[in-house]
C-alpha cells in the first residue's frame, strides 16, 4: 500500500512537487486556500482544510505556503503525536526554532526544508533542497525529497539551519540579479543586445547561472510570481539581521531599491 502524504500549498511550486509525489508513487492529499489550483492537479486527492490533509496521511505532511503567518497557521492545525511537518517555505530561522520546539511540546517533529530552483526546478524535478531536523526525521522524508528535487543537502540536526543557508542564498541571488540588470542596463544603454552581452559575460569571471539563465529568470521573476516571494524574502533577511545585529549593506540597499533596479 503507497504511503499517504498530506501536502498544504499547491500554488506555482507546490503543485508540481505534489504532481511529483504522486508520480512517484505516493497518495497525496493536498489543501490550498484557492480551490482553483486544482486544476490540472493531476493524481493529488483534494482536501477541504489542513485539517483533513492531516487525516489522509500516515503521519507526514508537507507545508509550502508562502507567508510566516500562513505557515504558522498550517503548523495549528497538526495536533497528533508523533506526526512530522516537513516545512518547505522560506521562514527566519528564529521563526523556524520557535515553530519546531512549539510542535515538539505537541508531540510532533519539523523537518526544516526550504527549496530553491524556482518553478522550472519544481516542475522537472530538479529542485535543490536543503534541510535540518533529527537523523529519524530526515531518513524518512528524504525519500521523498528524492521525487522533488535532485539537489540534496542535509544542513544538520537543528531547526533553522535550512533556513539560514536558504537565506544566505537569497542574499547571493538576489544581488546576483541586481548586478546583472544594471549591467544590461549599462550595455544596453550603448547599443548593445542583452543576449550577446550574456554570452560574453559567460566567458568571464562574471559568469553566473543568472547571466547563463538570463531569458528564464526575466520570465520567473515578474510581479505576482517569483519577485513578490524574493521580496518577502529579503524583508525577512532585513529582520533577521536586525536581531542578529549581522551587517548587510549591500542586501539593505538591494531591498530598499528592489523595485527601480528590476524595473517594476
Amino acid at each position: 500500500m503507497a504511503e499517504r502524504i498530506g501536502f498544504v500549498g499547491l500554488g506555482a511550486m507546490g503543485g508540481p512537487m505534489a504532481i511529483n509525489l504522486a508520480r512517484a508513487g505516493y497518495e497525496v492529499t493536498g489543501y490550498d486556500v484557492d480551490a482553483r489550483r486544482f486544476d490540472g492537479l493531476h493524481g493529488v486527492t483534494r482536501a477541504g482544510s489542513v485539517a483533513e490533509v492531516v487525516d489522509a496521511s500516515d503521519g507526514v505532511v508537507i507545508s509550502i505556503v508562502r507567508t510566516l503567518a500562513q505557515t504558522q497557521a498550517v503548523s495549528a492545525e497538526v495536533h497528533q503525536r508523533g506526526a512530522l511537518l516537513v516545512i518547505m517555505s522560506t521562514i527566519d530561522p528564529t521563526s523556524m526554532q520557535g515553530l519546531s520546539a512549539l510542535l515538539a511540546e505537541r508531540g510532533v517533529e519539523v523537518v526544516d526544508a526550504p527549496v530553491s530552483g524556482g518553478v522550472t526546478g519544481a516542475v522537472e524535478a530538479t529542485l535543490a533542497i536543503m534541510f535540518a531536523g533529527s537523523p529519524a526525521a530526515k531518513a524518512r522524508v528524504r525519500p521523498l525529497f528524492e521525487a522533488m528535487g535532485s539537489n540534496i543537502f542535509d544542513m544538520g540536526d537543528r531547526a533553522g539551519l535550512g533556513q539560514a543557508v536558504k537565506l544566505a542564498h537569497q542574499v547571493m541571488m538576489a544581488a546576483n540579479i541586481h548586478g546583472v540588470v544594471e549591467g544590461m542596463k549599462l550595455a544596453t544603454h550603448y547599443g548593445l543586445e542583452e543576449g550577446r552581452v550574456g554570452e560574453v559575460v559567460a566567458t568571464g569571471v562574471g559568469a553566473s547561472f543568472v547571466v547563463e539563465n538570463w531569458e528564464r529568470i526575466k520570465r520567473d521573476y515578474t510581479e505576482g510570481n517569483a519577485y513578490e516571494i524574493v521580496y518577502k524574502d529579503l524583508r525577512s533577511i532585513m529582520n533577521a539581521a536586525a536581531e542578529e545585529r549581522i551587517p548587510l549593506p549591500i542586501t539593505a540597499l538591494g531591498f530598499n531599491r528592489m523595485g527601480d533596479i528590476w524595473g517594476k
